[in-house]
């Protein structure tokens, strides 16, 4: 058995990661507090979507993605303890992602959760959720209205 990966089934199916591409939680993800270790996993190459899945429970997955790409305005705050934990002295120095929800059968109807932002200081392998308060916009985003959410952001 090759010791640098592990093939998790997951539910999109059987994943082969590298073990040392993984990213430690400390504080696990919210609702999902006891599970710590998770890889990033690529959908497609280019595409903003990823998956980010528990290296400790094969079940356990979330669709993410890069806010950036869909909202040039959405900011992300994190308190100095955040920091620290991230091992960063700004959110600039982090990769961060939003999670996504695809109501099952009926993908027009996908949402960027907003309030949430996952962290994740990729030269150190760490991670954390960082809930957010006081956004400059809706906390949840259906990616059919995003061109309404631009406008709006651009006159303000």
């Amino acid at each position: 058995m090759d010791k640098q990966r592990k093939t998790i089934a997951s539910r999109i199916g059987n994943l082969v990661v590298a073990l040392d591409t993984t990213i430690r939680f400390p504080r696990g993800l919210i609702g999902f507090e006891n599970l710590r270790e998770f890889v990033l996993v690529e959908l497609k190459a280019g595409s903003p979507f990823r998956f980010l899945q528990s290296m400790e429970n094969p079940a356990m997955g979330l669709m993410v993605a890069d806010p950036f790409s869909f909202l040039s305005a959405y900011n992300v705050r994190l308190a100095m303890a955040e920091e620290r934990i991230l091992q960063v002295k700004s959110v600039r120095d982090l990769v961060i992602l939003v999670t996504v929800t695809v109501p099952k059968g009926n993908p027009e109807e996908t949402i960027l959760n907003l309030t949430g932002p996952v962290c994740i200081n990729v030269h150190k392998r760490l991670g954390l959720q960082s809930p957010q308060v006081g956004l400059n916009m809706p906390s949840r985003v259906f990616l059919k209205d995003l061109d309404i959410l631009q406008k709006k952001s651009a006159n303000l």
